[in-house]
């Protein structure tokens, strides 16, 4: 599986279908592996008909548990894709671990910020740590919001 997200739905599809196994997966969809490889191998201006569907996204996403695809769409429309959290351990004490999981990643966010700005500036390498500790940081406070609104359910 790749650590980078590809900028493009579409390359995104092809990159997990390659490294999950094409002709396994095309096995696992139902569908034979001449259509698989030509879904993922037509360029988005195609007017072929087999390119992948949004059903055959999901389906790939779901199957390989790879959420490239989802990242990319999310990054094309302007948004960031977060997994929601486990819920298993909802208690009280985990929630306080969590806040201070919250703080230690606020702490990484402004480190990261204030590196870049002693070394004169945000470059390029430096943003990238930037971003990932904000989305870091972001995930951290969205799986509190959860773990949170599972709580009061769970309270009613």
């Amino acid at each position: 599986m790749g650590n980078s997200v590809p900028k493009d739905v579409q390359q995104a599809f092809r990159e997990v279908a390659f490294d999950f196994d094409v002709e396994k997966l095309a096995a696992m969809m139902s569908i034979s592996r001449g259509t698989l490889y030509n879904k993922c191998n037509c360029n988005e201006n195609e007017s072929n008909h087999n390119k992948p569907t949004l059903s055959d996204a999901v389906l790939v996403t779901l199957l390989t548990n790879d959420k490239r695809i989802i990242q990319a769409f999310s990054q094309t429309v302007g948004g960031v894709y977060f997994d929601k959290p486990d819920l298993s351990n909802l208690t009280t004490d985990a929630l306080m671990a969590h806040i201070l999981k919250i703080a230690r990643e606020n702490g990484n966010f402004h480190s990261a910020i204030d590196r870049a700005i002693e070394k004169n500036g945000i470059c390029k390498s430096e943003y990238s740590e930037i971003e990932r500790e904000g989305h870091e940081l972001i995930a951290a406070i969205l799986e509190s919001l959860y773990r949170m609104k599972e709580m009061a359910e769970v309270s009613k």
